[in-house]
């Protein structure tokens, strides 16, 4: 029995001393970043088009490793310290739709140096300069030239038009504007040339700062030789904020599997439809800095 109850408290000692060291271990310490947002301007001297973005996520390489995704603004814990590679690829929301985050694959990459301290907090202030230089800038419609890359088609009762009105326009001195009018129902604006894009899976995107009171339909024209095919690609809600005001909003439109489902297609057109709401007694369409690009 005396030696049962040794045993018993040599175990318990034991237990207690490795318990002490297991809870007793020393948690590292992190550093941190804090970003609070990401900013882009085009490069000068080149024809990119507006520096107009909504970059809403960092994709973040610490040390040319994978670190996470992280919708800003945001502050996070690093557990590494001293001289820091950092590398900051620009997020942004894909076809408007907020489950669908990617790495914009055209932009630009933003990387430093940092020092990093356990404890300290370090505040980083990203500026995405341009394009990457394989981009292929097929249209680039900002409205402030002499003409115009987008007109009405055949079927349609409303035209497309330029307005100078400051408080329609979102920047510079004009921007696009079509309606629903005279009792019409719909309308339809198409680009005026057909454009060569890549296929086989290959990225494509059309962006654009848009003001709309309705849905609106975005979506692309095959030249298929003998016919035309019309691919709807995405429908844009209303631009409202919650008081009910219409506001530009910019969107990043992937139209890659649209036209890569149009292999023999000769060249694309881009085209917006919108068909009159039950609710709406004056639809207007306000848009700007149209890019249509690819690799």
């Amino acid at each position: 029995m005396r030696k049962y109850i040794l045993f018993s408290l040599a175990f318990v000692l034991l237990g207690s001393q490795i318990g002490c060291n297991v809870f007793d271990k020393e948690e590292p310490i992190p550093a941190y970043l804090r970003i609070t947002l990401i900013d882009f301007a085009t490069e000068k001297g080149k024809s990119q088009g507006t520096s107009s973005s909504n970059i809403t996520d960092a994709w973040l390489y610490v040390n040319d490793q994978t670190q996470g995704v992280y919708p800003l603004p945001t502050r996070l814990p690093l557990l590494v310290s001293g001289k820091t590679k950092i590398k900051i690829s620009p997020g942004i929301i894909q076809n408007g739709i907020d489950a669908t985050r990617i790495s914009y694959p055209f932009y630009n990459d933003w990387d430093t140096i940092v020092e990093l301290t356990q404890k300290q907090i370090v505040s980083l202030k990203p500026r995405i300069t341009g394009y990457k230089d394989a981009t292929v800038f097929h249209l680039i419609e900002d409205f402030e030239g002499l003409g115009l890359a987008l007109a009405k088609t055949v079927s349609s009762p409303n035209e497309i038009y330029k307005t100078s009105i400051p408080s329609a326009v979102f920047e510079g001195v004009n921007c696009g504007k079509f309606e629903i009018i005279n009792n019409s129902t719909d309308v339809t604006i198409a680009s005026s040339d057909f454009y060569n894009l890549p296929k086989q899976g290959n990225k494509v995107f059309l962006e654009m700062n848009y003001n709309i009171n309705q849905a609106m339909e975005v979506g692309i024209m095959a030249n298929n030789g003998t016919q035309i095919t019309q691919s709807s690609v995405l429908g844009l809600r209303a631009s409202t904020n919650s008081d009910g005001q219409t506001i530009w909003k910019k969107v990043y439109i992937d139209l890659s599997d649209a036209v890569s489902g149009q292999p023999y297609a000769t060249g694309y057109k881009i085209y917006f439809y919108a068909k009159k709401a039950d609710n709406v007694d004056h639809p207007l369409f306000l848009i700007d800095n149209i890019k249509l690009v690819s690799f």
